[in-house]
């Protein structure tokens, strides 16, 4: 007997936005402004103040880190955000053949009114695919999210066929070019 199951996973990190990087320094800021008034007015007691306050703005910083993790299992795509390494939270669990639309983000249409936005990806715009799906409790939703090749690969045998054929031919395409273009970068013809 055969073992035919689709498994991929994918943690992609999102990168810092300007504004993630202000909250960090803003935090870094008050730690230190506290921390000094704390030491200054209480003395003795000031110190143990200044390791909980420590503490509790290692939490926090780190607790701005956020990752995703995508997994892949016969045909249900699966989101979860992890916030600083150490909390784990599902954003959407939906099935492919659920999804009404996908592909690359940049030839994504417009997001019907009423539709729930998931955002997943790394947030560097170039890789982010799209996939709107019938969510059962959440209604229409759009996950926007930055797969790796071995997830994108599973999404498409479970879509609905239509969808997978086009899906894999514009694929195909794609990979096509993207080998010509190694080719032409390593001097081969």
């Amino acid at each position: 007997m055969m073992n035919n199951d689709v498994y991929a996973e994918c943690l992609v990190a999102k990168i810092p936005t300007t504004g993630d990087k202000v909250k960090k320094i803003l935090l870094l800021v008050a730690m230190v402004v506290i921390g000094a008034f704390l030491l200054l007015f209480f003395g003795i007691l000031g110190v143990m103040l200044d390791a909980a306050i420590l503490y509790g703005g290692y939490y926090l910083f780190t607790g701005m880190d956020k990752e995703y993790e995508y997994i892949f299992t016969n045909g249900t795509l699966d989101i979860d955000k992890i916030s600083g390494q150490r909390s784990r939270k599902r954003m959407v669990s939906v099935d492919a053949d659920t999804f009404t639309a996908f592909g690359k983000l940049s030839e994504a249409v417009d997001m019907a009114e009423g539709t729930t936005l998931v955002l997943a990806s790394a947030g560097n715009g170039g890789t982010d695919y799209y996939a709107d799906a019938k969510h059962k409790t959440a209604g229409n939703v759009r996950i926007i999210f930055t797969p790796n090749d071995k997830v994108i690969d599973g999404i498409a045998q479970f879509l609905p066929r239509q969808m997978r054929v086009k899906f894999m031919n514009d694929r195909r395409a794609e990979l096509a070019a993207r080998g010509s273009e190694d080719k032409e970068e390593s001097g081969e013809e």
